[in-house]
């Protein structure tokens, strides 16, 4: 099973104007692969042979949880169609400064949720302040699963203090039990040589959704060599890659007896996904 842990897509309704905004906000930086609707995304894991993909939506407000919640109800209960219900997990979002954040934490297990997305560029936090704590507490108290940008971002190219090795890493001192992947290996590019590592003795979990351009980088082969196997999650950031050649770059790095696990093996077990 081939399981992509770091996606997104959207509603018919904002895709265009979505995709478009996140086009302009790169300065042509970055290409899509796609559309950034289901339709799309159904099509590309179909042609690509994979699974599923794990749905990240962004709650770049805070009033946004319901309507986030609602399409993900959508497509666990079939409502968005046969094909979504079986190929898409879709996460929940919730704002930081969003006053009902731990009803809305409630609401998402509730109905079968079974993790969070994170941005701290996008919804203006940084991982390292003690006042969004309480949030990941929660989170982990329900056994969501968390799923955060991790690192550098072609969209904010003058950030780089707020959901790097170092900030995961203070989240993870203080936030005992949570289930944390640090998305694009953990925020590698741009950092020193082993700064992500102190992640692993903290428990989290690395994501392969590393751009195109970074793939040969020297520390994004090491990072996806040297960790182990077990803590490894394959990733893409639809629509931003190509499924064909991310699955491409982890075999040519990882050997043939770790595929399956990193592959789908590690995100069924982690999302308590039947194989």
């Amino acid at each position: 099973m081939i399981i992509d842990v770091h996606s997104h897509d959207f509603a018919p309704s904002v895709a265009t104007r979505a995709m478009a905004g996140m086009c302009h906000g790169l300065g042509g930086r970055l290409t899509p692969s796609g559309d950034g609707t289901l339709a799309g995304h159904l099509d590309a894991l179909d042609l690509a042979g994979v699974d599923k993909a794990v749905m990240c939506p962004i709650a770049t407000k805070p009033g946004q949880f319901d309507v986030i919640l609602r399409r993900s109800v959508a497509i666990l209960s079939g409502a968005a169609g046969e094909r979504a219900q079986r190929k898409i997990v879709p996460f929940a979002s919730v704002h930081p400064a969003d006053p009902d954040w731990s009803r809305h934490l409630d609401a998402a297990a509730a109905a079968g949720i079974k993790g969070l997305k994170f941005h701290p560029y996008y919804q203006g936090f940084s991982l390292a302040d003690p006042a969004v704590w309480p949030i990941f507490r929660k989170a982990a108290e329900l056994g969501l699963v968390v799923q955060c940008h991790a690192g550098r971002d072609l969209g904010y190219p003058d950030r780089a203090d707020a959901c790097g090795p170092a900030e995961i890493a203070t989240l993870l001192r203080n936030v005992k039990g949570l289930a944390f992947i640090a998305a694009h290996l953990g925020g590698c590019s741009g950092y020193a040589p082993h700064a992500t590592d102190e992640l692993l003795e903290l428990g989290a979990y690395i994501d392969t959704s590393a751009l195109v351009q970074d793939h040969y980088k020297d520390e994004e082969m090491r990072l996806l060599r040297s960790w182990p196997r077990e803590r490894i999650l394959f990733a893409t950031d639809w629509p931003w890659t190509h499924y064909p050649e991310e699955l491409a770059w982890v075999k040519s790095v990882r050997a043939p007896e770790d595929w399956d696990a990193v592959l789908g093996g590690n995100a069924a077990r982690l999302l308590g996904i039947p194989t």
